[in-house]
């Protein structure tokens, strides 16, 4: 099971992927899952 830092490392990385080949339907869900991801991380639920 991957760390929260890592699992936040891992969709930082695949948004790059996403947004730098322009697949931007996929780079904005990845952004929302980062961004769901550092709201549970602040409130020390993951």
């Amino acid at each position: 099971m991957l760390s929260p830092k890592q699992a936040y490392l891992k969709l930082k990385r695949q948004a790059k992927r996403l947004m730098l080949t322009g697949d931007v339907e996929r780079y904005l869900q990845t952004l929302r899952a980062l961004n769901e991801l550092r709201m549970l991380q602040r409130r020390g639920l993951a």
